[in-house]
C-alpha cells in the first residue's frame, strides 16, 4: 500500500514527514490508525466521450 508520513517516527518502518513509501497493507493500516500516515490513492481513470 502507497502511503505519505505525516509526522516523523521511526520503529519497523522509519518515515520523515512527506516521504512516500510502498509498505505491507497490515503495518499501513496500523500507522493509519495512529494517524502517522495517509493512504495515497491513484489517480481515477478518465473515460474519454
Amino acid at each position: 500500500m502507497k502511503v505519505k508520513a505525516l509526522v516523523n517516527f521511526a520503529g519497523k518502518i522509519s518515515m520523515s514527514k512527506g516521504e512516500e513509501k510502498d509498505i505491507k497493507k497490515e503495518t499501513a493500516e496500523d500507522l493509519i490508525r495512529a494517524q502517522f500516515v495517509e493512504e495515497i490513492k491513484p489517480p481515477k481513470k478518465q473515460v474519454k466521450k
